[in-house]
């Protein structure tokens, strides 16, 4: 993925951030992390945004510090999921670009496990801080966990490092790999009383959208674009007359080439399928439309006629991933 290789400068540069210890051993439970664990003491925090292609890499971090040894747990979330298998070159990156940054040498590289998850570890001598270091990355989901302790050469350091990955456990609601998958990969967007679900592996926000009633999509090779509108209050007129009309007005030509009605559950909408000419391109249109007491939504997907025959399933699961909820 794009996004993936944004992290390595924003990974190692957490990794040099230091806090201050504050109290007694802490249990460490974020909300929205998949991970518990005891820490030494109260830990800080902080995080960063990074700017991708995709949109915003999100990481937050804790930390802590006391008598030299610093232990250190980053999440970093995507703004689109990885697919299974992607995270071995995240790993290999990652603790590459690490060491070209921080050099040291390296006594021990393997994996490890948590739960049902394989994540690397990397243990490494820092001659010039005469510390050693070890870092452990982990994907759960699509979210990139790093868990990372130092201590000086001397002393028992060592021994509060291994307590500390130890200690480091998956929360209830992540032990079963499949359905932490599922959960990350399929997203939801809820405007007022409709919901929209959709594949975080193929489609990703537009991170130039400014308005917050429109929200805009891009398929993963940009092949395919797409667009949910919610208003809450029902449009005026035919809402199929609305969309045409609104299409007619930056295209050259618009002709409509299937309509229908759609149920998703009980409701049934307007679907429309649409061909516009714009500035000698040709692109086909696929949505689904509805207008009634929950408001109004508007939500298609379209591509060049010349892609639109490969692209066109990912666009009818985009589709069907729109409902409206009872309340």
């Amino acid at each position: 993925m794009k996004g993936m290789r944004r992290l390595i400068g924003l990974l190692c540069l957490l990794l040099f951030w230091a806090g201050a210890a504050r109290a007694a051993e802490q249990q460490f439970a974020p909300p929205g992390w998949a991970i518990e664990a005891k820490l030494p003491v109260t830990p800080g925090t902080d995080g960063i945004l990074t700017p991708s292609p995709q949109g915003d890499i999100k990481a937050q971090r804790f930390f802590t510090e006391q008598a030299g040894e610093r232990t250190f747990l980053v999440r970093f979330s995507y703004p689109m999921a990885m697919l299974p298998g992607e995270e071995t070159g995240v790993y290999v990156k990652s603790m590459t670009d690490m060491l070209k940054s921080r050099p040291g040498e390296v006594k021990l590289r393997d994996k490890f496990t948590l739960g049902s998850f394989e994540g690397e570890r990397l243990v490494i001598a820092q001659k010039r801080e005469k510390t050693i270091r070890e870092v452990r990355l982990i994907v759960i989901g699509s979210t990139l966990y790093l868990f990372s302790a130092e201590w000086p050469e001397t002393g028992t350091g060592a021994a509060r490092a291994e307590e500390f990955f130890h200690s480091i456990q998956l929360k209830p609601d992540y032990t079963d790999v499949l359905l932490v998958q599922e959960k990350e990969r399929f997203r939801e967007l809820m405007a007022g009383r409709f919901r929209l679900r959709y594949d975080a592996t193929r489609w990703y926000r537009d991170p130039a959208d400014t308005d917050p009633g429109i929200v805009n999509f891009l398929r993963i090779d940009e092949k395919a674009e797409a667009q949910f509108i919610a208003e809450a209050q029902p449009v005026e007129g035919s809402i199929e007359a609305a969309v045409i009309n609104t299409a007619r007005e930056g295209a050259e030509n618009v002709t409509v080439r299937k309509r229908a009605q759609k149920l998703r559950g009980t409701t049934p909408m307007t679907e429309l399928e649409f061909v516009a000419r714009v500035q000698n391109t040709t692109y086909v249109n696929h949505g689904y439309f509805y207008s009634g007491k929950e408001g109004a939504v508007q939500l298609r997907g379209w591509a060049k006629d010349v892609d639109y025959g490969a692209v066109s399933g990912d666009i009818a699961e985009l589709l069907d991933g729109l409902a409206i909820s009872a309340k």
